[in-house]
């Protein structure tokens, strides 16, 4: 085809996408998806870009609806020609690639380490030969292509390899390919327009004429050459003088249908059989062809007007014309072709295929059909395909007679969705159940569904009532299925610490009852089951050994088994006092979970991380843990997922009142755990600048009512609070809370607060050494309450006129505030150092200017990790990594990784 008049206008588009070529020839690969109406000339640009790039490996492959459920099918189509390197990818990446393709047995593989491993194929093919991947029709591939596609999108940066999708505007694609780069293409102007038309028209058109179906068409393309094609000049002009409609975007397909007319019947017929099966495969559509009495040659005619082209493949000249002939159909023809293609696919074993072809085969409910599609929604889930799955399963719900089976059907469609993190779609196929026709097991696995959808779209009502739903899907099936009712109700703790005292229809205690029931056992479960009931139940002198032995258990567990208690991990511990404990279990899910791909969980412990890292007061590590997680988001295309950490603001100075309407739009959206650790954070900003009434108000709630352990931190600075403004009362009873808890657990940390509070109500004889044991406890792994603990032994110095011992423990205590990030602290203890009658000495070092990306990459590879083994854990290429840390020494001025340890190890001294 001719396309050049097409591109006419389109220069800026054409020099974007050659720039992105030549940078994949160039080692600085990218990616680009192009979105339009049909028409537009999406194909034809991305052709003409291609056009001169010496070198450049082309890999192709387009969208087809017949395999618009299998599992990665486009995924594999486009990876096929790169076979040969697979084998010199990591274990797990082949592993996750051969299982994904079905050529591999195995644990499904999550959707982010199936594209990973594609991108590091991509990226050791580039090696050899700059390589372009180009999918057309992406609105019609796979989900899980579509998702793998767009993780490798997101994440190509430093390779010789390139990424170019197209695709009409579609949800679906929207979704998937989330992040990436976009080109969204329009109509022609008005110049370019009119040439196109008046080049393609039979006869001389009038500029001012042509330029009025420029108007019409939008500048589409495709309606401009097809209205050249159907009237000539004269009678465009006729229809223009007459203001007639002029048939355009999906009305180009009448003008198909009428061409279609013209054709013989078995030409229609063939048509008909190449429209359904979509892929192009001639072996298929001469087999159904032959099938239903369709003479092989009958064709002929479709070509010669270009309807279809066959050679190797048989392709439409448009998709509007596929579309033309298969609306022109009527149902029971439709069915016939399907049914024939149906029986081809079946007899060479594409089940799949088979299955699609069946299901639109049939115009009412059908249990053999209904069947099929459960096999084939079983086969995409076994390949890690969980939206494929759900998909089929609700088509099979649909074409099943039994009322059960449809129930059942759906709520496997539901479990299918939701852990895909479709929780949207998991609803709507809840919808379709009715709970009459479930067992308890299955009204049980529907109630997690709704519960767990809650928390995926950040519901209220659905946040609030999740815990009471969890409790009574464990009820259901605790008897027929004990080990699912016993995990269901550590998904119902999770669910509690992430409302709180918001919960509807349940609460804590009514949760710890039926933990404590169902704790026997000495399997992981069990632990954690009696130490979290008894925690909630009974004295916290009995709670503690049980505490200790579910941390000894999570200590011991084995690598595969902790991500699966990853959210759990921090109730034992900080019961404990023990947050190293807690950060310790919590880094080794995170690199579990990396390990498995399990990106969604590695961002959920990630946060928990930054909650740790800022109760024991470390802000900065809280904030690194939150700009790891908004890396992941992005690389899983969740650009407007991260939610703002009030938490965070106020440790990093932002005003009180900002942060203050955040924690109530958090609260009242039934995130109780994020409001209550926000207010906890401003309490104790509030405390750094002296407002020690608010902070006192505002902490009392938080401590006399509190929720699990999310309130032990907050005893010590209740006490500072009530001790300095007036309520010695209330801090001597938040002592003796504090003695009994430091006692019990045997906790350092616990201690170490004890002594530190201990401190400010003693008498200045007994107070000197106090401090000096709340010092020794904390300064180390509490880097952040040591610092409290020598500020306020500073303040005690300088009270008793020592200055110049004041001097080194609030000097000591700038420093390490202005190296963790606490800067209303740091100010304080600026404040008082200038108070001694001396100004600050900086010795704090210069903070250095990397990326999140880089400083993790630079931190992975002080510690001794390898580039393969840094891009593992980063979910990047090698390349990017080697990019990475280039920029790192640049920016370090350094050149070795000797020293880029030496730099990190002086940081952190």
């Amino acid at each position: 085809m001719d396309d050049g008049p097409e591109l006419l206008g389109r220069n800026a588009e054409t020099e974007r996408l050659r720039v992105l070529f030549a940078g994949a020839r160039n080692q600085s690969g990218g990616a680009l998806l192009i979105t339009g109406d049909p028409g537009i000339g999406k194909t034809t640009l991305v052709e003409a870009a291609l056009r001169d790039q010496p070198g450049l490996r082309v890999l192709r492959t387009q969208g087809v609806e017949v395999e618009s459920t299998i599992a990665y099918g486009a995924l594999q189509r486009l990876g096929r020609p790169l076979i040969e390197y697979v084998d010199e990818l990591p274990p797990a990446q082949q592993t996750a690639l051969r299982i994904a393709a079905g050529v591999q047995q195995g644990p499904p593989p999550q959707p982010a380490l199936v594209g990973l491993g594609f991108l590091n194929l991509l990226a050791r093919a580039g090696m050899d030969q700059p390589t372009a991947c180009v999918v057309d029709d992406a609105q019609h591939a796979d989900a899980e292509s579509l998702l793998a596609l767009g993780f490798v999108a997101r994440r190509i940066a430093a390779e010789r390899a390139c990424v170019v999708i197209a695709a009409r505007s579609d949800e679906t694609v929207q979704s998937g390919l989330a992040g990436v780069a976009r080109l969204e293409l329009g109509g022609l102007d008005r110049d370019a327009g009119s040439a196109l038309l008046r080049g393609a028209a039979r006869g001389l058109l009038d500029p001012t004429v042509a330029a009025d179906y420029v108007s019409y068409t939008a500048g589409n393309p495709l309606a401009l050459r097809e209205l050249a094609i159907e009237w000539s000049a004269a009678e465009l002009t006729s229809t223009a003088i007459a203001h007639s409609p002029i048939p355009i975007g999906r009305r180009l397909e009448q003008i198909y249908a009428r061409r279609l007319r013209e054709l013989p019947e078995a030409s229609r017929r063939w048509l008909l059989i190449a429209a359904v099966e979509s892929s192009g495969d001639v072996a298929a559509v001469n087999a159904a062809a032959e099938a239903l009495g369709v003479p092989l040659d009958a064709s002929g005619d479709a070509e010669r007007i270009d309807f279809v082209h066959v050679r190797d493949t048989i392709r439409f000249r448009h998709p509007l014309i596929r579309s033309a002939v298969y609306a022109a159909a009527i149902g029971a023809d439709r069915r016939s072709v399907h049914r024939a293609l149906s029986d081809h696919a079946r007899a060479r074993n594409q089940l799949e295929v088979a299955a699609y072809h069946a299901a639109a085969s049939v115009d009412r409910p059908d249990d053999d059909v209904a069947a099929e599609l459960v096999a084939a929604a079983d086969a995409a889930g076994a390949r890690g395909g969980m939206l494929s799955r759900a998909h089929l399963l609700a088509r099979a719900s649909g074409l099943s007679t039994a009322v059960a089976d449809r129930s059942e059907r759906s709520v496997g469609a539901a479990e299918a969705a939701l852990s895909a993190g479709a929780a949207q779609l998991a609803l709507q196929q809840l919808d379709r159940v009715d709970d009459s026709t479930l067992n308890d097991v299955s009204r049980g696995r529907k109630l997690i569904v709704e519960a767990m959808a809650g928390l995926f779209l950040s519901d209220p009502e659905g946040l609030r009532g999740g815990l009471a739903k969890l409790i009574q899907a464990a009820d259901l099936m605790s008897e027929l299925a004990p080990e699912h009712a016993r995990r269901t109700l550590l998904l119902a703790l999770n669910s509690a610490t992430v409302t709180e005292e918001q919960a509807v229809g349940a609460d804590v205690r009514e949760l710890a009852v039926r933990m404590r029931a169902a704790s026997e056992g000495e399997d992981l479960t069990s632990v954690l089951l009696r130490a979290v009931s008894s925690f909630i139940l009974d004295d916290y002198g009995d709670a503690a050994p049980l505490l200790r032995e579910a941390v000894v258990a999570l200590r011991g567990a084995a690598g595969e088994e902790l991500p699966d208690f990853g959210f759990y991990v921090t109730v034992p511990c900080v019961a404990l006092w023990d947050w190293d404990a807690a950060a310790e279990l919590l880094r080794r899910a995170v690199r579990e979970s990396r390990d498995a791909g399990a990106l969604r969980d590695v961002d959920a412990c990630l946060w928990i991380l930054s909650a740790v890292e800022m109760s024991r007061m470390n802000p900065r590590a809280a904030a690194e843990y939150v700009d790891q997680s908004a890396e992941l988001r992005r690389a899983l295309g969740a650009i407007d997922e991260q939610a703002v950490n009030a938490g965070l603001l106020a440790w990093q100075g932002t005003p009180p009142a900002i942060v203050e309407q955040i924690t109530h739009a958090v609260h009242e959206g039934g995130w109780g755990g994020i409001s209550r650790m926000a207010t906890g954070a401003i309490a104790i900003n509030e405390i750094a600048s002296g407002a020690y009434e608010a902070a006192f108000e505002r902490l009392s709630p938080l401590v006399r009512h509190p929720f699990l352990q999310a309130s032990f931190h907050h005893i010590p600075e209740y006490i500072e609070a009530a001790a300095r403004s007036g309520n010695r009362s209330s801090a001597q009873w938040g002592l003796a809370k504090l003695e009994s808890y430091a006692e019990a657990s045997g906790s350092g940390a616990a201690r170490g607060l004890r002594d530190r509070s201990r401190a400010l109500l003693a008498e200045d004889e007994d107070a000197e050494r106090h401090y000096l044991s709340a010092i020794d406890a904390l300064v180390g792994a509490h880097r952040g309450d040591g610092a409290r603990a020598r500020l306020l032994y500073g303040e005690w110095l300088r009270r008793v006129r020592r200055r110049a011992d004041a001097r080194v423990q609030l000097q000591k205590a700038y420093d390490t505030f202005v190296d963790l990030g606490a800067v209303t602290f740091a100010e304080r203890a600026r404040r008082e150092i200038q108070a001694t009658g001396i100004d600050v000495i900086s010795g704090a070092k210069p903070q250095d200017t990397l990326t999140s990306q880089e400083r993790e990459v630079a931190l992975l590879a002080a510690r001794g990790a390898t580039n393969g083994e840094i891009a593992a854990s980063m979910f990047i290429s090698a390349n990017t990594v080697d990019y990475h840390l280039r920029k790192v020494f640049r920016k370090l001025e350094i050149n070795s990784r000797r020293q880029l340890t030496d730099h990190f190890t002086d940081l952190s001294s």
